[in-house]
């Protein structure tokens, strides 16, 4: 299904995606590899009571071959609470994609065990709250034929002390701090992009673990240490493995993820129509009539 009926039938199947409090519109974006050879969309699917979900379909557009299949981890997404927000990334080759999920509970619900509340701070939270479903799958790498690959979960990316910036309103879960480039004079069209750098040939992701821009205010009496903390992190598009330090090499080294303007929260997220390679090429906001 191309990027525009994808934004279409979104449309139609939630024209109303709640923007209270901190939703913002739920979406699975696609991504072509930098040849523009290889392109893995996805789009909403209804697989019984209970088992909605996200279905990719894999192309080569030179050979004509397609693999189609479901994606782990990824709630419905249409949501007010069960929202998603995720990212497809082709790296070069086409034999591997990967889909990265930024600020959303999986769709195991959006509370762990032993949370008191949104404003807890997680101090030395339980193996059982960390290894929570909910906070699984940040990370999948899929083959192409859709074989997972590698699954990668907040357990096994952060680190005792980074815990505590953890913290959830509504559908929406942080656990990253943001870069300050994209938060400035108005929203990231997908508001994914404010947590994240990949390299322009999609095979280096980037993020940092630290408090966002909620946990700063909540851990302001743990110290200064605390407030200022962040790590960056690098990991392979291709098999999930993470990364001694950043990349040199030029088509490696994370850039922002998209180009183009900021948007106005409301209407120009809701109507924002992405590309499919946004590193080079910027997506567009439309009227729901040109959909």
């Amino acid at each position: 299904m191309s990027r525009h009926l994808l934004a279409a039938f979104a449309a139609l199947v939630c024209p109303a995606v709640a923007l209270a409090g901190h939703t913002r519109p739920g979406y699975v974006d696609g991504c072509q590899s930098a040849d523009g050879r290889y392109v893995v969309t996805a789009e909403p699917k209804n697989y019984g009571r209970g088992k909605d979900g996200w279905e990719f379909t894999w192309k080569d557009t030179k050979s004509d071959e397609k693999h189609t299949g479901k994606l782990v981890g990824l709630p419905q997404g249409l949501e007010h609470f069960q929202v998603a927000y995720a990212h497809v990334f082709v790296p070069p080759g086409g034999e591997a994609f990967a889909v990265w999920q930024t600020a959303n509970w999986t769709g195991a619900g959006s509370k762990p065990p032993g949370a008191t509340g949104d404003k807890s701070l997680n101090k030395n939270p339980s193996d059982e709250f960390k290894k929570y479903a909910g906070f699984g799958d940040r990370l999948v790498i899929y083959k192409k034929t859709g074989e997972v690959v590698k699954r990668v979960a907040m357990n096994d990316i952060l680190k005792p002390n980074e815990w505590v910036y953890v913290n959830w309103v509504q559908g929406n879960m942080y656990w990253l701090s943001e870069y300050p480039d994209v938060m400035k004079g108005g929203e990231p069209p997908r508001c994914g992009y404010r947590y994240y750098r990949v390299s322009p040939d999609y095979s280096v992701l980037e993020f940092t673990a630290g408090p966002n821009a909620d946990a700063v205010h909540k851990v302001k009496d743990e110290g200064a240490e605390v407030v200022n903390y962040r790590r960056p992190v690098w990991v392979s598009l291709t098999d999930g493995a993470f990364l001694d330090k950043k990349p040199t090499e030029k088509d490696k080294v994370p850039v922002r993820p998209f180009v183009g303007d900021l948007v106005k929260r409301g209407d120009d997220m809701k109507n924002y129509v992405p590309s499919l390679d946004p590193v080079r090429t910027a997506g567009k906001v439309v009227a729901p009539e040109q959909k």
